[in-house]
Order: C-alpha cells, then structure tokens, then sequence
C-alpha cells in the first residue's frame, strides 16, 4: 500500500475540521448579534474562499483516496534483430 491513500484521507479530514473550525470560531462563537454590517461585508467572501479551498482540499484528497493503483507492467525485451550477412 502506497503512501497517497492515507495522505488523502488525512487531508479530507483535515479540510472539513478546518471548515467547520472556521464557521464555529467566525460565527457561532462570536455571536450573531456581535457582527456589524461591515465586518459582515469582509467575513462573508473570506468565507467563501476558505470554503471552496477547503473544497478543493477535500476533492484531492477523496481522488486520492479512491484512484486504485495500476499494477506494475511487465518488462517486455525487445529482440534485436540479428544481424546477416
């Protein structure tokens, strides 16, 4: 078993802690009364960014996760042509 399989479900795991860390830490903790409109018209893009990161993170690591690995393909020798004269 090759490295990428665990590396892959460790990122997808990583990447929804990080999402779900963001949301609880940026809106559920602080408050929704605490958020101006201004702070509001920064935190939403910011958002945004990390979540389709976060989902281009996840992706990743699912592809890396999923793709089974080719087997190794034999080595085939090639004849030299013999050489008449």
């Amino acid at each position: 078993m090759s490295a990428t399989r665990p590396l892959g479900a460790l990122l997808c795991i990583a990447t929804v802690v990080v999402a779900i860390a963001h949301i609880y830490f940026g809106y559920i903790s602080g408050g929704a009364g605490a958020w101006a409109r201004g702070a509001l018209a920064f935190a939403l893009p910011v958002t945004a960014g990390i979540l389709v990161v976060c989902g281009l993170g996840f992706w990743l690591g699912w592809i890396m996760v999923t793709t089974k690995e080719a087997p190794p393909t034999p080595k085939t020798e090639e004849s030299q042509p013999e050489k008449t004269e």
